[in-house]
């Protein structure tokens, strides 16, 4: 009458210490893989910078640290695409005239910029988005975040990060002052600037994050998701 009992009591006893050496096992071979040799930098950043140059559109976020000269923008979070043309959507916590005004709506159609200060507001034409901030450019292979790893120099790999769930190599070094004002010509950049580059460890070598350092202490970070996820922008009614 006890077997039955003492049958079961030890097979579940076979199932937990199995279930035990299972999780230890994946734990083991998590602790391994972050124990790795890191790969090399300079190929790590040739294989991204040909990944992005084909990229057509993409989710970003881009914050600034401390004082960007020039910047207007303290937060943006939008979509971008060059395709069919170039475009863009989103929200941007940005100081206009000393004000700062929080969730501004901006959307970037034709080339012209349109955005509404004011919440509820429609959207307005500003005119051309190149001759106040042209985020869409970001995804332009000659002047965009293509440009800027085509032109990174010392690369050296230096950790790995997780960035937005994504497994990561950092690599450091520094970008042309040509790159930089190409990507963002209010920064007004007169030599090579500090760059950290997060890429996407395995398949594609996608760039899941970009941060550029113009001076100590302020900085641009554009962390990016969605490669490749279709992008509308309707032009505004206004």
């Amino acid at each position: 009458m006890q077997t039955r009992p003492r049958f079961a009591v030890q097979s579940l006893l076979a199932i937990l210490f199995a279930a035990v050496a299972l999780i230890a096992g994946c734990s083991g071979k998590s602790a391994d893989k972050s124990n790795e040799p890191l790969p090399d930098g300079a190929t790590l950043i040739q294989e991204s910078t040909t990944t992005t140059k084909g990229q057509q559109s993409v989710h970003l976020q881009l914050t600034t640290q401390g004082t960007v000269s020039g910047l207007p923008i303290q937060k943006l979070d939008g979509d971008l695409t060059n395709s069919p043309a170039v475009a863009a959507q989103g929200t941007a916590d940005v100081t206009v005239a000393g004000q700062k005004i929080s969730d501004a709506k901006f959307a970037v159609v034709d080339n012209d910029l349109w955005a509404a200060l004011t919440p509820g507001d429609p959207l307005s034409n500003w005119g051309p988005a190149a001759n106040i901030y042209d985020i869409a450019a970001i995804l332009s292979p000659d002047k965009g975040l293509a440009n800027i790893l085509a032109n990174f120099t010392d690369p050296k790999a230096e950790g790995r990060e997780t960035i937005g769930g994504v497994d990561t190599v950092r690599v450091t070094g520094q970008v042309s002052a040509d790159a930089v004002n190409a990507i963002a010509p209010s920064i007004k950049a007169t030599a090579p600037v500090p760059a950290v580059a997060w890429i996407k460890s395995d398949g594609d070598h996608a760039l899941m994050q970009a941060k550029l350092t113009p001076s100590e202490g302020n900085s641009v970070t554009m962390t990016l998701s969605d490669w490749g996820k279709q992008v509308t922008v309707a032009k505004p009614a206004g």
